[in-house]
């Protein structure tokens, strides 16, 4: 069963709710060692993404770009914020699975808007022009916030990965690893974003343009320090109410295992997507 897309469109959707809506240094001890020479991409990724998953905390660099295309915006939570262009970068802590807070900066209207996003279990807060809300969401979306699972999803989602060679990522050595998306796999992860059901093999190949995957991961600890997603789909094929749908993301990973301190807002306010949208315009 293919996991939903968290992670990966999580941070578009709350930034977005927002307001219309790191660098890796690393943690482990390789010793000096080369872990990944001789290693089949395959086994590289797959004893990567289990690296990731035992280390713990990290603290993730975002930025995000492209396009969602909602023709009934008011049929998806918080779509009339998440309909439209996506320009978004942010950067914060994570604590997996269900702790992260990023503070941000979205385009709104050709503005910059300083913004943060927090969750907190089956809590999500943002705040923004010196306010904090807590946001009533679909536990569906709540879970799209696992950034924990960026790694992992899209190491499951890669089928026939290669290796690109040695690459330097802030001072690190890293194996660049690049593969194909399964597009079924990627367009069922879209579906708790966008509604509707999950779609057939045939329908995913029909609907996905382009789906790659780029990998960064040390040579000594096996860590990831970065990975890109660049997917682009005639979600219309899919899902009723939408069009296209294309995201260019790049995360860089770091600070792996080191201690972190995800804490509420102090009285937030309680609000729905709907109101949150009429807040900022939306």
């Amino acid at each position: 069963m293919a996991r939903p897309l968290r992670g990966l469109l999580g941070p578009a959707l709350a930034l977005a709710l927002a307001g219309g809506l790191v660098a890796g240094c690393g943690g482990g001890d390789g010793g000096g060692e080369d872990r990944a020479q001789g290693l089949p991409p395959a086994d590289l990724l797959a004893q990567s993404a289990e690296a990731a998953e035992a280390e713990g905390p990290f603290r993730i660099a975002l930025e995000v770009t492209g396009q969602v295309d909602l023709s009934d915006p008011a049929a998806v939570p918080g779509g009339n914020l998440l309909n439209g262009p996506l320009d978004i970068s942010g950067e914060g802590p994570v604590d997996p699975p269900d702790a992260a807070s990023l503070d941000a900066t979205a385009e709104v209207s050709g503005l910059p808007l300083q913004v943060n996003i927090t969750r907190i279990g089956d809590d999500v807060f943002v705040g923004a022009l010196g306010q904090d809300f807590r946001v009533d969401l679909p536990p569906e979306q709540v879970a799209l916030l696992d950034l924990g699972a960026l790694y992992p999803t899209l190491v499951e989602w890669t089928t026939s990965p290669a290796e690109e060679g040695r690459e330097e990522v802030d001072g690190t050595e890293t194996v660049k690893v690049s593969g194909e998306l399964d597009a079924e796999q990627a367009l069922a992860g879209l579906t708790p974003l966008l509604g509707g059901e999950a779609p057939t093999a045939a329908q995913a190949r029909a609907a996905l343009r382009q789906g790659t995957a780029e990998f960064w991961v040390g040579v000594e600890d096996l860590l990831p320090r970065r990975v890109r997603l660049v997917l682009d789909a005639d979600a219309a094929r899919v899902t009723e109410g939408v069009g296209d749908v294309s995201i260019d993301l790049t995360a860089n990973l770091s600070a792996w295992g080191e201690p972190v301190d995800i804490a509420p807002p102090p009285n937030p306010r309680e609000l729905d997507t709907d109101q949150l949208g009429g807040l900022f315009g939306g």
